[in-house]
């Protein structure tokens, strides 16, 4: 039966003036409330906010939470008011209103915050599983968990978990001893005082060995000469194109510390020492090349002035005939790119056919940089070809 006696200001005055709700409304009018419904969609009849039909039928005493629940929620559990909404599933506004109703005290925002805190805070034990049984840092830890690395810090304090001694840190990879012989002794010492930093670490027990280039094969030489020695760290490019390249030695690589502008007596007293140092000094800092003249030229250049006077006198003590030394860049010079020579640069060359191809076969078997060599091999088909035209 149609109900063509429910007119729109019928309903509205109900629905509106009164604030029934559709299910008082059909109970008054002895319909059904799919009825009101579709009456209500018939007239246009704009159907309240939840919020606002929960505040009248709280105003109507419908909607009752009784103390003792709310008490076990709010006080037992410290459930906050989002929270016990969800678990009631009514509102926030309602589960406030029966709080205040109750005379229940409700938390102040700083409370709320540190409860929150408390709750999201992670446990002693968790910690203590990562940090010390699993051998995670601190920086690991708070990536895992989706924390800030000072959150995990004031932690470990709050809870009194020390922190590693650095030397742990040190020791994560195994260091082995230093087993070449004399040759590939000097050989590093050559290439240790042409391009690379060393530095005892505060507990004396290891030693930083690295340095900084833009070429990959710079980076494979530094494998080649390091990687059997311990695990060899490489920075990500930074914007200058450099990369830093970094291994923690032990001390049987004391013989790298120094950094004196000098040869060791024990490599200069010996030819076959002398060699393996020229080597590593040259794929450091040496040059092999084609001149603009197609002539091949071997150079050194370095502030070190003594060590680049000690090869030159070394070099003619094996009948290597070469240019004496002279002053290549004069300190306080201002390179282009704002660079400044803070000493005066050194260097000496050869080109002369015959000691060069001399030099180059002497170094061919010694070189380790993969561009020197292909470098020398150049120079070396340069003055074999010139020889062949004579």
């Amino acid at each position: 039966m149609r109900r063509n006696d429910i007119t729109r200001d019928i309903l509205y005055k109900l629905y509106n003036t009164n604030q029934l709700s559709r299910k008082e409304i059909a109970l008054h009018l002895k319909c059904n409330v799919t009825t009101i419904n579709k009456k209500m969609d018939k007239f246009h009849i704009i159907p309240r906010p939840q919020i606002e039909a929960i505040r009248i039928a709280m105003a109507k005493q419908i909607i009752k939470i009784s103390k003792p629940n709310l008490r076990t929620l709010y006080l037992d559990k410290k459930l906050s008011i989002k929270k016990i909404s969800e678990v009631l599933n009514v509102c926030k506004e309602t589960i406030k209103r029966e709080l205040e109703r109750n005379n229940i005290t409700l938390r102040s925002k700083a409370d709320a915050v540190r409860l929150g805190a408390q709750k999201r805070r992670i446990k002693k034990s968790v910690l203590f599983n990562l940090y010390y049984k699993k051998k995670l840092t601190q920086k690991e830890i708070a990536r895992k968990l989706k924390r800030h690395n000072g959150n995990i810090c004031n932690l470990m304090k709050y809870y009194g978990l020390k922190t590693r001694k650095p030397d742990f840190y040190h020791t994560k990879y195994k260091k082995y001893n230093f087993f070449g012989d004399l040759r590939e002794k000097a050989y590093l010492i050559g290439f240790r005082l042409g391009d690379l930093y060393a530095k005892l670490l505060p507990s004396k027990k290891l030693i930083t060995v690295g340095t900084t280039s833009t070429k990959i094969e710079q980076i494979r030489l530094f494998k080649k000469l390091f990687g059997k020695y311990g695990h060899i760290w490489i920075s990500k490019k930074r914007d200058d194109g450099n990369r830093t390249f970094v291994i923690l030695l032990n001390r049987s690589f004391d013989f790298l510390l120094s950094k004196n502008d000098f040869i060791p007596e024990w490599i200069q007293d010996n030819k076959k020492y002398f060699l393996s140092f020229l080597a590593g000094y040259t794929d450091a800092e040496g040059c092999i090349s084609i001149a603009k003249n197609n002539v091949a030229i071997f150079r050194l250049g370095s502030y070190d002035k003594n060590i680049i006077h000690q090869i030159y006198i070394n070099l003619l003590k094996i009948n290597i005939i070469c240019n004496p030394p002279q002053i290549h860049v004069k300190k306080g010079h201002i390179k282009k790119d704002g660079l400044i020579y803070h000493k005066n640069e050194w260097y000496f060359f050869i080109n002369k056919k015959y000691p060069l191809l001399k030099l180059l076969l002497l170094l061919k078997p010694l070189l380790k940089h993969s561009k020197r060599l292909r470098d020398l091999k150049k120079a070396e088909k340069n003055i074999i070809k010139r020889n062949n035209k004579i």
